[in-house]
């Protein structure tokens, strides 16, 4: 049995009682349109849209090389807490500019190749990334795009995480702490933390053997290596890609014996809510996503209003900002309510409170700029 047949914007123009050009204003939300529509017949034409199922031709729209309102997210399937809110954050600052966000998370380098392809074909005006599984270069595609991710080469806009793992070593060793580890899933996803964890122990002429790294992927040995390094290489912090792994590792050692942070300190990176329910709160790196989703879609929009196709001459990198709390020896953070109007995703301070907090709940929240962070470092940082 064959489909039913489509309707047309022709179609929903004579059941409105109007003309084709004012049902493609209305379904293309196009305000700044000469063709004036009134309340009641833009209501007739949405409510016709919906119940006939209307879709818009893309061959069509493809073939006119026209563009509608509508931004293609591709992020992986994986979501982690940071990728949600960025992604949450995209759709919000897309909103504000009339922009349609539509999110794909995909699962395999075919699959990315066929989602970027795809988005093409349906005529949306541009394309944001925060993941990649091909080397894939903005100037092979016919449509705006924006890197935002240290793993893609041709990124316009990342977290300085170099600057990040650096700050936050630095903060560990003005605790005093002269042997520190980086402790990841996998080091090839964490090049920039790993390169500011060496920048900061080389400047203070500690070790950095590389055989001391910390990899938790595949690693059946994981615990007899955790015990050598605490016990005879006398390691007494770790730095850690993650909050979640950091909450894992945090929950292993105090399974095994170990205080946090009397015995071991430690720090993560990303900036999660989760950071405040540990067995012990956690200080970290904040990714500042809300800045990113802002600063990405502003990169994205001058693409798109100069046609211009390619990665932006001077790639923008974000400080991150920092949380610290008990895990790392600092005092503990001064939280005084538990919800107000929302469980945040990320610590980073978003001011997107419908209702503002009430004074009576505003305390020290640990979040420090790099800038804040610098001052505490009795060696300061050096960018």
């Amino acid at each position: 049995m064959s489909s039913p047949k489509p309707v047309t914007m022709k179609e929903i123009a004579e059941l409105a009682g109007v003309s084709r050009p004012a049902v493609s204003a209305v379904l293309n939300n196009r305000h700044d349109s000469s063709i004036k529509v009134s309340k009641e017949k833009r209501e007739r034409i949405l409510d016709l849209a919906r119940n006939l199922k209307y879709r818009p031709n893309f061959s069509a729209v493809q073939l006119t090389g026209k563009r509608d309102r509508s931004i293609g997210i591709i992020s992986g399937c994986y979501q982690t807490g940071v990728n949600s809110e960025f992604n949450r954050q995209l759709a919000i600052k897309l909103r504000v500019e009339n922009y349609q966000a539509y999110f794909v998370g995909v699962t395999d380098p075919k699959h990315e190749l066929d989602t970027i392809n795809d988005f093409i074909s349906r005529g949306m005006s541009g394309i944001i990334s925060n993941y990649t599984l091909n080397n894939i270069r903005q100037k092979d595609y016919p449509i705006p795009m924006v890197f935002v991710s240290e793993r893609m080469k041709d990124h316009d806009i990342i977290t300085d995480l170099e600057l990040g793992g650096y700050a936050m070593t630095r903060h560990l060793i003005d605790h005093g702490h002269r042997r520190i580890v980086f402790a990841c899933s996998q080091l090839r996803y964490n090049e920039m933390k790993y390169a500011g964890f060496q920048r900061a122990c080389r400047e203070a002429a500690l070790p950095v053997p590389e055989k001391d790294i910390l990899e938790f992927s595949w690693n059946a040995g994981f615990a007899e290596q955790i015990d050598h390094l605490i016990r005879e290489k006398k390691v007494t912090a770790f730095f850690l890609n993650g909050d979640l792994l950091a909450g894992e590792f945090m929950a292993w050692l105090q399974d095994h014996g170990y205080r946090v942070p009397e015995d071991i300190a430690i720090a993560g990176c990303d900036g999660l809510e989760i950071a405040n329910i540990m067995r012990v709160p956690l200080t970290t790196i904040i990714q500042p996503v809300r800045k990113l989703a802002e600063q990405a879609v502003g990169i994205l929009l001058d693409k798109i209003e100069g046609h211009r196709c390619g990665r932006i001459a001077d790639p923008v990198r974000v400080e991150p900002e920092f949380r610290l709390s008990r895990s790392c020896g600092c005092p503990a953070h001064d939280k005084k309510h538990i919800l107000w109007e929302w469980l945040p995703i990320s610590l980073e301070r978003t001011g997107q409170n419908i209702k503002p907090l009430p004074p009576q709940f505003h305390g020290n929240d640990g979040v420090l700029s790099l800038k804040e962070l610098t001052n505490r470092n009795t060696g300061g940082i050096r960018k």
